[in-house]
């Protein structure tokens, strides 16, 4: 498949990067590993269609400014880059508290209470006292995501 601009062929790989997320909607010991990495790898590509963008002639500052304003985007991004730089982010925008699990990762599991399923979820201290579902999440930064395309891309 061709694509006009190169932000395109980014945007199509995190749409299909989400959508096998769905084989992690619930964790398990089997599968918690495997689970963290798909999580993990969705938000690095999905923060890094910000280079794409600019790469496709967006101006780095608006693409900047947005994911500031973005809460969404903005965990988006500590996320990847906490994973990236192997450290906890320091004057970040989001404060991740302590990690339950792994070293460079805020990704964990929780039960939901109204299922009784154990799921995939962020730990962010910035959003409440209560772990973020990270399929929530990832869905969320799409949207994000397309609210900024619609008002700042032209697409073909």
């Amino acid at each position: 498949m061709k694509y006009s601009f190169p932000w395109q062929e980014q945007f199509n790989r995190i749409k299909r990067l989400r959508n096998s997320l769905k084989n992690y909607e619930n964790s398990a010991d089997s599968n918690f590993e495997d689970g963290v990495d798909a999580f993990t790898s969705f938000f690095i590509q999905c923060y890094h269609l910000s280079d794409w963008l600019v790469k496709s002639g967006q101006n780095k500052d608006l693409v900047w400014e947005f994911i500031k304003k973005s809460q969404w985007l903005s965990l988006c991004r500590n996320l990847a880059n906490t994973q990236k730089h192997q450290k906890r982010p320091t004057n970040e925008f989001i404060d991740f508290g302590d990690f339950s699990f792994g070293v460079t990762t805020p990704i964990s599991r929780y039960i939901d209470h109204l299922t009784n399923q154990t799921r995939f979820c962020i730990d962010a201290a910035s959003f409440g006292p209560f772990p973020l579902d990270a399929m929530f999440c990832a869905n969320k930064c799409i949207e994000e995501w397309e609210k900024y395309l619609t008002i700042h891309v032209k697409r073909n």
